[in-house]
């Protein structure tokens, strides 16, 4: 569980980061939903790895649930961007089909976050045992 703790850290801050330094704060004007997304997963993500580092009951759910809110919220972004590019079409301007580096990187960050959201499921199992009849 150190490791998905680190991981988990690292791709809050990851999600924060990345979505501040790419679109700047003034895209709030713009779009604030695509940028409270991001920062609501980024908070999810470092609010489980605090639990995880503290040894908290509630840190095995709370990494499924924010594991599964960075999967699911990366896809649509992910393929959209992938169908752009197979499509040769620009649908948002803010995602250019011929940006072929961040649609490998968004793909790279979604495996990141399927793998990671299978291995917390997997250390909930563990840790839930079913009640014997």
């Amino acid at each position: 569980m150190r490791v998905l703790s680190y991981i988990t850290a690292f791709m809050g801050l990851f999600f924060i980061a990345v979505e501040t330094l790419r679109r700047g704060i003034g895209y709030f004007a713009i779009n604030a939903t695509t940028m409270i997304e991001d920062y609501v997963c980024g908070a999810l993500l470092m609010t489980a790895s605090y639990l995880a580092f503290s040894g908290r009951n509630s840190a095995h759910v709370t990494l499924v649930v924010a594991w599964a809110y960075a999967t699911g919220g990366l896809l649509v972004p992910f393929l959209a961007h992938l169908e752009a590019w197979i499509r040769g079409v620009t649908f948002r301007p803010d995602h250019p089909h011929d940006e072929v580096g961040i649609i490998v990187l968004k793909g790279i960050v979604w495996l990141i976050c399927f793998a990671c959201l299978l291995g917390s499921i997997r250390l909930l199992q563990r840790r839930v045992r079913p009640i014997s009849a």
